[in-house]
């Protein structure tokens, strides 16, 4: 069996559209991390079943809190109409899609450091009512068949796709998290992922980099490799998976979600820039 077979996994397109949305409760599953619950009318045909699945989230501005974002392009439309100003747009990982007694919900989850950028501040203060759009996911891709063992290596800002990641498998598969954080970040990070799973998950530092963190894990035919956060970091990773273990395209995927000195940037693109060609995601 080929990896390509091994690793089987089924897009599924959604209605693309823009959907306001309130914000209904705000908590802290770990200090590190805000959680915004959101709810609204518009989130009645929602969806979000892959492990891999974004939202590109649209705030206010920061100083004037104007709301400037996409509407829907009609009820019951595909498609959006993109506004006129400037927009304080970024992706994010939807969580725990349900349905309540008000309504379909989800959870969004923000890493708060120091400097925050437009995202991480209006979490810090968010408040039941207030408001953002939510733009997606345009599409999903089911997790891949054939996966025995899990390896994520992820920054902070990817942990909530590592939670997707490893809910979407068997409790029986064998998952490994190498973090890039600071060693005295490793409890809270494990307290996360405990929360989010319900699982002990074995989390490690990255020592000589996610590169040299790749090339010291036990990567076998089985072992499927999910990897996101900071595009600059990633550059190294992604070399050492093409050139050095010749990992087939369907055996890992690699996310650049942001670049560190770079607003607005967009996962779609480069991960290396000097590499045209390294659009993985």
């Amino acid at each position: 069996m080929t990896q390509d077979a091994r690793f089987t996994r089924e897009r599924t397109m959604y209605r693309f559209t823009a959907r306001e949305v309130t914000v209904l409760a705000v908590s802290r599953p770990v200090p590190t991390i805000a959680r915004v619950t959101l709810a609204g009318p518009d989130l009645y045909d929602f969806e979000s079943t892959g492990p891999g699945d974004h939202a590109k989230i649209f705030f206010p501005h920061p100083f004037t809190g104007e709301l400037i974002a996409p509407v829907a392009a009609g009820p019951g439309e595909d498609g959006i109409v993109r506004p006129d100003g400037q927009t304080f747009g970024r992706d994010f990982t939807p969580l725990n899609v349900r349905d309540e007694a008000g309504g379909r919900v989800f959870d969004l989850d923000f890493f708060l450091h120091d400097d925050p950028g437009p995202a991480s501040a209006w979490a810090e203060r968010a408040a039941v009512g207030d408001r953002i759009v939510v733009v997606g996911p345009r599409g999903t891709q089911s997790v891949p068949t054939g996966i025995v063992s899990l390896l994520c290596l992820v920054d902070p800002t990817a942990l909530p796709a590592t939670v997707r990641w490893i809910n979407a498998l068997p409790e029986d598969t064998e998952v490994e998290v190498i973090a890039d954080v600071d060693y005295d970040a490793l409890d809270w990070v494990e307290e996360y992922l405990r929360e989010g799973t319900g699982r002990e998950i074995l989390v490690r530092e990255p020592l000589g980099g996610l590169d040299q963190a790749l090339l010291d894990s036990e990567i076998t035919d089985n072992t499927f490799v999910f990897a996101a956060g900071d595009a600059n970091r990633l550059i190294p990773l992604r070399r050492v998976i093409r050139d050095e273990l010749g990992l087939p395209r369907a055996q890992y995927q690699i996310s650049g979600y942001w670049r560190r000195g770079e607003a607005n940037f967009d996962h779609h693109g480069p991960i290396d820039p000097s590499d045209p060609e390294s659009i993985e995601d």
